[in-house]
């Protein structure tokens, strides 16, 4: 039976959990907290996964592994990523995002990772590049001599979900580094569901690429979910992240209005639900190798990338998101 070390039982190290199991996998799980065994084989059975395939731990183990997943918060990735390479390894290495909240520790990442040998092999989850919208999006922007991407919606933290929103707007312009044109901050952070010791960023900014744009406006004061716009010369997206649903509209190919008849001529490709996999499904088919998420060397552009708008609007590190 193939083997997984998981650091972390927070709600997303269960969700890989089932994944894992699923998958097949024997599970060695680390965590320092009381109580998660009980929920975690809870939550496998009620899934209809065997619970016997997890052994719990409170020490980061010795020995190899298929594969090892990294969950926990942002304060003590770093320092457990290291002390499993130095107790053991793995032949692929799953690391939750943001990496870390310290920019340091995040290029830190690659260092440890090249010591050991497994920078190759160690990946970043930024799941959004398997949800299908977006790889039709991105087929879309591909075709376009510019694009413009508007984000527009309240509190989600941008170091905590909304680098999800700069790792799509790579994506989508097929990884061409923009510059931070424009940084504002909101005046007020984003509270954490996770403690008082974490906080987040708010803030509004543009970002400029050769062939590419993003406006944004995610406000730390405003409860409001994000919704998505992608335009191109002659079609526009919109997604609507409050009830996952989208739509996309194209002028016909033989129009020959002029684009003052803004709207005119065009019709609805594709509209309805958005599709998103559910988050073990993502981690059972990662760990049998049949999907890959970005590696090292591309995850460390969507962190820096977040660290230089985090910068242009005031604040410094170190940051206290998770």
């Amino acid at each position: 039976m193939k083997t997984a070390f998981l650091s972390a039982l927070g709600a997303m190290g269960r969700r890989h959990v089932k994944g894992l199991v699923g998958a097949g996998f024997s599970v060695t799980a680390y965590d320092i907290n009381d109580g998660l065994e009980e929920t975690v084989k809870k939550e496998l059975l009620a899934a209809d996964l065997p619970a016997d395939r997890v052994s719990f731990v409170r020490a980061i183990p010795h020995g190899n592994f298929d594969v090892a997943v990294f969950a926990e918060t942002t304060v003590n990735r770093l320092q457990n990523f290291k002390q499993f390479l130095s107790r053991g390894k793995a032949d692929r290495i799953l690391l939750e995002k943001p990496m870390a909240a310290d920019p340091d520790e995040v290029r830190a990442f690659q260092a440890v990772a090249q010591e050991h040998g497994v920078a190759g092999i160690t990946q970043v989850n930024f799941v959004r590049r398997h949800w299908p919208h977006l790889h039709r999006l991105s087929e879309r922007c591909a075709h376009e001599e510019k694009f413009s991407v508007t984000l527009n919606g309240g509190a989600i933290g941008l170091g905590c979900m909304g680098i999800h929103y700069l790792d799509t707007f790579l994506a989508l312009s097929g990884d061409e580094v923009p510059d931070v044109t424009w940084s504002e901050l909101s005046k007020t952070l984003v509270a954490s569901g996770r403690g008082a010791r974490f906080t987040d960023f708010g803030g509004d900014f543009v970002l400029t690429g050769r062939r590419s744009r993003l406006m944004a406006s995610l406000e730390a004061g405003s409860s409001a979910n994000v919704l998505m716009s992608v335009r191109g010369a002659h079609f526009l997206a919109q997604v609507d992240y409050t009830d996952m649903r989208w739509k996309i509209s194209s002028r016909k190919p033989n129009s020959t209005l002029p684009n003052y008849r803004y709207g005119a001529d065009y019709v609805v490709e594709e509209e309805g639900l958005v599709g998103v996999p559910a988050m073990d499904g993502v981690t059972h088919d990662w760990a049998l190798g049949l999907i890959e998420m970005p590696g090292l060397a591309q995850a460390l552009k969507t962190h820096d990338l977040l660290d230089r708008i985090l910068q242009a609007g005031g604040a410094r590190p170190p940051y206290q998101y998770t």
